[in-house]
């Protein structure tokens, strides 16, 4: 190239620089481009058949994919420039334009990062995480990349990041205070995921309200009560409050108590226990713990008779407690027992002079 670059003609200068400097510039720049481009087509026409399924090396293709011609051609431009001598301002913008740029694909690959990690995890916990609260942890380390390569760019150009971060958390504070209600829910939101007292799907009791939760948010949870109505708790009120979440339960326990006359003989008192014995055991899903006379009240003999339905599902309780309670009406009609219920004996008596 020397000898082929000398001469008078490749001495004669433009705006600086010999013809010889635009010629090596130029050879640069085409040189650069072709090694990084022939290294792209080997990726891509070589390893991409080798790692299809290995998804980490997707992505690390996928990223190299959407860094496009422009930038890799601008880089190969900055480096060239090397052997030319312009104005020293020029060179500042330039050196400024590729921070920028390179600062800003930066960003975009960890965005590709990010989506690809919260992705592969949303996969994994189908119907366990809220799908909202996945992407606004997504949102949250995407808006925390800005803020790393807003400091980055700082410290390039000599801003003492010290005194800002010092300054900014003295706004934070102020900035925190204002927004502490709407913090409070979000970080109880971070809460609720993490700790998963219930997810989308379960049947909880909080306080007087039940029914099912459709929807956690950022600031607030929805559930569909059992009316229909929809209710909105804030998350900070839903991690205060005591949750009974009914999904959880493998069994649910029945208690079933009866009353019946004084009257009753005692040959069909005993009759009782085994009567209801026989009536559970119709009942696939029923477990009957123990039945037993259990007291003498005001106007009752009274029985307790307690059960465990072998699932969660409370339709499918109450249907089968509604199976029982008829069962038992029917039983004891058939045997003449009848059921107590409030009643008052007057006794009368009549004294006379003799």
């Amino acid at each position: 190239m020397d000898l082929i670059l000398t001469g008078p003609l490749w001495a004669t200068e433009f705006f600086g620089n010999t013809l010889r400097q635009y010629v090596l510039f130029v050879a640069v720049i085409a040189v650069l481009s072709f090694i990084i481009f022939l290294t792209k087509y080997f990726l891509f026409r070589k390893l991409s058949k080798r790692i299809k399924e290995q998804k980490i090396f997707k992505l690390f293709l996928e990223v190299i994919d959407k860094i496009r011609s422009p930038f890799y051609i601008f880089v190969s431009f900055y480096i060239a420039l090397s052997v030319l001598q312009i104005p020293e301002l020029l060179l500042k913008v330039f050196k400024l334009i590729l921070i920028f740029w390179v600062t800003y694909r930066a960003v975009l690959v960890g965005y590709q990062f990010i989506d690809f990690f919260f992705e592969t995890y949303a996969k994994k916990q189908e119907g366990k995480a809220s799908k909202a609260m996945i992407r606004a942890l997504g949102n949250i380390a995407k808006g925390f990349l800005w803020v790393v390569a807003f400091f980055i760019i700082l410290s390039i150009f000599g801003v003492n990041i010290t005194a800002l971060v010092a300054g900014m958390g003295i706004g934070g504070i102020a900035v925190a205070f204002a927004l502490q209600n709407i913090l409070a829910d979000l970080f109880s939101s971070f809460s609720i995921y993490f700790d998963k007292p219930f997810v989308e799907g379960d049947f909880i009791v909080v306080g007087d309200n039940w029914g099912t939760v459709e929807k956690i948010g950022i600031k607030s949870t929805r559930i569909r009560a059992l009316r229909g109505e929809e209710i909105v708790f804030s998350n900070k009120e839903l991690t205060s409050a005591k949750v009974h979440n009914f999904r959880k339960m493998e069994r649910r326990r029945g208690e079933i108590k009866i009353g019946i006359v004084y009257e009753t003989p005692t040959e069909k008192m005993e009759k009782i226990p085994s009567i209801i014995k026989r009536i559970m055991e119709k009942e696939e899903l029923v477990e009957l713990d123990r039945v037993h006379f259990s007291a003498f009240n005001d106007f009752s003999l009274d029985y307790v008779a307690v059960y465990f339905v072998n699932s969660s599902d409370y339709k499918m309780f109450l249907d089968i407690t509604e199976r029982i309670l008829l069962d038992i009406k029917r039983e004891f009609q058939k045997e003449g027992i009848e059921f107590a219920y409030p009643t008052k004996t007057i006794h009368l008596t009549q004294s006379g002079k003799q």
